[in-house]
């Protein structure tokens, strides 16, 4: 009993305190130029039983056994443009198996994972395809003891997303293709979801899985089955030859503020083919920030004002210089004759048209003057 609590109470912990989960891609896809996401979180997988290789119905590990793996990751995405963006990850994975002979535990840097995606096609609807390459830096090796918390193998994930935004409502959906090294089958992977958007909540849920379009080079390995029940206490949560997957997820997210935001989500498998059958719960906690905030303006909301728009309150204030001149009255009752303070008039300056006419009318009478000295000249 005393186990079992403290189980449950580092699960608990796990989920919640290490951070909300896992480096969780989004599956409907946001773009905002010169925006940064900053994301840490976990997922809690438990599982007790398989889907066995004719797929349907889970069966139960024998003796009781069980899987759990809790993974912890730290994860990043920038936007430096409009419509694309790039992003890497890593997961610290801690996984327990136990089985009737021993509990074992593994808790390491399990893989790495670079990406990126762009808006192909923004009409209708939106395209968005995405490319991920992920790194294992712990590899299966079958002649180890230590209980799988990865697949192991270099991935090459892509898909092709398809989403449309209702208002309230998104829909979307993705199809894609996984490349997996080491003579490991190529996967399909495929998902649909929906999500309610409100104010500052989020509320999605999704169907989604892979299925096996290849063969694995070892598929009928004895080797590789009995690694699986030695190590994994039976579990083909990883290393199934050719598996298969139907899963299921619900979440909500919360926009705290605009810059931080925190997810909850959870699901269970539905059926498959050589793989773990189990729930998986999760979260996480992102901080989002726009690269440009330092240098945009400010906008400030209009203020009510009877002052024109153009004009300063400080016009009609009580110390408006305007206001003190137009009250101002000068004291002129002291005895003295005000008039000699007024100015003098001044005689105006002849226009130039007036100084031409007056020029003329001296020629001309000028010139009649010596015409009249003339004649009085003869008479004599």
């Amino acid at each position: 009993m005393a186990n079992n609590l403290q189980r449950a109470a580092f699960a608990f912990v796990g989920l919640f305190l290490f951070s909300f989960p896992v480096w969780a891609l989004d599956n409907y896809k946001e773009f905002k130029r010169d925006h940064w996401d900053f994301e840490v979180g976990t997922q809690f997988f438990r599982s007790e039983a398989n889907y066995p290789s004719s797929g349907g119905g889970s069966q139960n590990l024998p003796n009781g056994n069980h899987y759990q793996l809790i993974d912890v990751n730290l994860g990043t995405r920038y936007m430096p443009r409009q419509n694309w963006s790039v992003f890497a990850w890593g997961t610290v994975g801690s996984a327990e198996s136990k089985d009737s002979i021993a509990t074992r535990t593994n808790s390491t840097l399990s893989e790495g994972a670079v990406g990126f995606d762009f808006l192909m096609y923004n009409d209708l609807f939106q395209l968005v395809p995405e490319v991920i390459a992920l790194m294992p830096f712990e590899k299966i090796d079958p002649a180890s003891d230590a209980v799988m918390n990865s697949e192991g193998v270099f991935e090459v994930r892509s898909r092709l997303i398809a989403q449309k935004d209702f208002g309230s409502m998104r829909g979307y959906g993705w199809l894609g293709f996984n490349y997996r090294g080491d003579g490991r089958s190529f996967l399909m992977p495929w998902g649909v979801g929906a999500q309610l958007k409100m104010t500052r909540l989020r509320l999605g849920a999704e169907l989604f899985g892979y299925q096996s379009v290849s063969d694995d080079t070892d598929k009928d390995s004895l080797l590789r089955t009995s690694y699986i029940n030695g190590v994994n206490a039976g579990s083909m949560k990883f290393y199934g030859p050719n598996p298969s997957l139907v899963d299921t997820q619900v979440y909500a997210t919360w926009l705290i503020t605009r810059k931080w935001s925190v997810q909850a989500n959870g699901g269970m498998t539905l059926m498959g083919s050589n793989t773990a059958a189990g729930f998986h719960v999760g979260g996480f906690i992102r901080y989002s920030f726009d690269m440009t905030e330092g240098y945009t303006e400010d906008v400030y909301e209009p203020v009510n004002s009877p002052v024109p728009n153009y004009r300063s309150n400080m016009y009609d204030s009580d110390m408006s210089s305007e206001k003190k001149v137009q009250q101002f009255k000068e004291e002129t009752d002291d005895g003295i004759d005000q008039n000699i303070f007024k100015p003098r008039p001044t005689k105006k300056k002849p226009r130039v048209q007036d100084q031409e006419l007056q020029q003329q009318l001296d020629d001309t009478e000028f010139q009649l003057e010596l015409k009249s000295d003339k004649k009085k000249r003869r008479r004599r």
